[in-house]
């Protein structure tokens, strides 16, 4: 039998409502927070800091962020920057970099409790007490920007079309 189009959505993990969406495990549970502004910047990183989020901290891999306006590293020459409401920021080049408004291109998901730490592990297999400027790593097979906003609290930035996917992969570990 020959595949339509209609029959994709048997293969895909359904999305799910995520203004109510909650998982709650043994020592842990996971929610979208919904409504952040994201903007990726690439090229030099220190005029871009300097000209649209001057002064704010910086996240790595697994390090602790107060929430507000910060910057998320997700390598060398590129960053994510992440604030309460949308950056009214044009796209475009600049002076040495180039800004690139994607409100919608990630979803982030936070995941609070004591087994935050155990989920994690089971997620990835980056040492994440050795820490990194870059907080890119492979989870549960995806790539995510993952920090922390407290002792016990991490989020996680990933693809939104693969939302759903690591989602499901976070309701199927118990």
């Amino acid at each position: 039998m020959r595949e339509t189009m209609r029959d994709r959505g048997l293969f895909w993990n359904p999305v799910p409502d995520w203004r109510t969406a909650r998982i709650e495990g043994d020592g842990y549970s996971v929610r979208r927070v919904l409504d952040f502004g994201q903007t990726l910047v690439s090229g030099d990183l220190g005029a871009a800091f300097a000209e649209l989020m001057p002064g704010v901290p910086e996240a790595g891999l697994w390090s602790v962020i107060e929430v507000g306006n910060f910057t998320v590293r997700i390598g060398r020459d590129r960053a994510l920057l992440v604030s309460p409401a949308s950056l009214d920021i044009a796209p475009g080049w600049r002076e040495g970099y180039v800004v690139t408004p994607c409100d919608d291109a990630y979803a982030i998901l936070e995941i609070s409790g004591a087994a935050l730490r155990g989920i994690v592990a089971e997620g990835t297999s980056v040492d994440i007490e050795a820490g990194s400027r870059s907080a890119a790593v492979l989870f549960a097979g995806v790539t995510v920007f993952l920090y922390r906003t407290g002792p016990e609290t991490a989020r996680l930035h990933v693809e939104a079309p693969l939302a759903a996917y690591l989602w499901a992969w976070l309701e199927g570990r118990d």
